[in-house]
């Protein structure tokens, strides 16, 4: 079952809105913002190294991922950063040599041919409804549903994703609301069409150290 619609409302032109929407509507929700405050969100380019974090992140720590993409541009001193075409001929040992996996290298190299075959690769995920650009995302080795949700969101800023394969966002949803969310969201319902919302500010509240929200 689909967990997202057909939405494209622009989180970054409509979070204030969303915001004062969920408070009316949910007192638990309420209580997340009033610790934490109103937050801002600026979409982020979706771009071909932003791509790559992504793999670079995937089952590790932030701290290790990012020692990996800097050895990443590492191998490509005085350059104007990585682009597919360095990608696609760099030797996979080489790559595997700086702590990517076989896998990672694979999924890498398959990104830079995505992004010499279809250099608007990313403008056409753009004029996508939710649905569809999550489907086509995953077209792509090494993007699985999580991967695509987090591109719609943070870097999309599609205000209705809510990546429910996300552990933290689950963990939050547990400790504030006191039950477990299921993969089709039905629980979240009420916060459509700012589900996005909800995981910037669980994720917020997580990162915050869980502080209690009630008395």
């Amino acid at each position: 079952m689909s967990q997202q619609n057909n939405n494209k409302k622009n989180l970054e032109d409509s979070i204030a809105d969303g915001i004062s929407h969920l408070r009316n509507i949910n007192p638990n929700f309420n209580s997340v913002v009033d610790q934490i405050g109103e937050i801002e969100f600026k979409k982020r380019d979706v771009t071909f190294e932003s791509l790559i974090r992504i793999i670079i992140n995937q089952q590790l720590s932030n701290t290790v991922a990012k020692v990996i993409f800097e050895r990443l541009e590492n191998i490509f001193p005085n350059t104007n950063g990585i682009s597919p075409s360095k990608i696609h001929t760099t030797d996979s040992e080489k790559l595997k040599s700086i702590g990517l996996s076989k896998g990672k290298v694979n999924y890498i190299k398959s990104l830079a041919t995505e992004f010499i075959d279809n250099p608007n690769l990313v403008n056409n995920w753009n004029d996508l409804d939710d649905d569809s650009a999550i489907s086509e995302i995953q077209k792509m080795k090494g993007f699985g549903p999580w991967s695509a949700n987090i591109i719609l969101l943070s870097f999309m800023g599609r205000s209705d994703i809510f990546p429910y394969g996300d552990a933290t966002l689950r963990k939050a949803y547990l400790n504030i609301y006191g039950s477990e969310l299921s993969e089709t969201l039905k629980e979240i319902e009420w916060a459509r069409p700012y589900r996005g919302i909800l995981a910037l500010y669980f994720w917020r509240w997580v990162d915050n150290g869980m502080k209690p929200l009630f008395n």
